[in-house]
């Protein structure tokens, strides 16, 4: 379950020198305060959303929200709502998932460059993924592992189990689940597969 919402913390207060309280006439006691509402998800902020504004008399404690302000104090009510910014902790949650986007797309592309260089090299003990289609076009995965490497072909052990996930080498990565009857594939065969998106990644296992 998903918790999420919104808070809202505290910005300024700023007194009003001069005005008289339209409630109860007393001057000098009127003050505006702002605050932050932000959203925020498991109680990790995202992003501040608004800025609400209260007057208040300290007075007599009449209290005004933006909307029912009086006239004159809702030109000063905008006027310090434009200079208060929300807190830098407000955006944290959005500043979080954009590194997590980074991050994701600079490891997809290490992961991609890594694939290259493993299928043009394969080496004993190389994993690959491979996508299969069954007979409702739903995609399977399941391994294959490199048990033999030549100058221009390998020699490989499919693993007997698929699964609907698409990275099955925690699941699926067991001696016991790989057949024990080599068979022979070119460096070419693994690069079409490659391409065809037939083999979706390479693991060498230890780097």
């Amino acid at each position: 379950m998903i918790i999420y919402g919104t808070n809202g913390a505290h910005r300024s207060t700023q007194p009003l020198p001069g005005i008289a309280c339209p409630e109860c006439a007393t001057p000098d006691q009127l003050h505006l305060s702002v605050f932050s509402r932000y959203t925020h998800i498991y109680w990790i902020p995202l992003f501040p959303y608004k800025k609400p504004v209260v007057g208040q008399c300290l007075h007599c404690q009449r209290a005004w929200d933006e909307k029912e302000m009086p006239g004159e104090l809702k030109p000063l009510a905008t006027a310090l709502k434009k200079q208060t910014r929300a807190l830098w902790w407000h955006w944290s949650g959005l500043v979080a998932l954009a590194l997590l986007a980074v991050w994701s797309v600079v490891m997809s592309q290490r992961d991609s460059r890594d694939n290259a260089t493993y299928i043009t090299a394969p080496r004993v003990g190389d994993v690959y993924t491979v996508r299969q289609e069954d007979s409702t076009g739903k995609a399977q995965y399941s391994l294959m592992k490199v048990v033999g490497a030549g100058a221009n072909s390998v020699e490989l052990v499919a693993n007997e189990y698929v699964t609907n996930d698409a990275t099955p080498l925690s699941k699926l990565n067991d001696p016991e689940k790989y057949s024990k009857e080599p068979f022979p594939l070119t460096f070419l065969d693994l690069q079409v597969m490659m391409n065809k998106g037939e083999i979706t990644d390479v693991d060498r296992l230890g780097e």
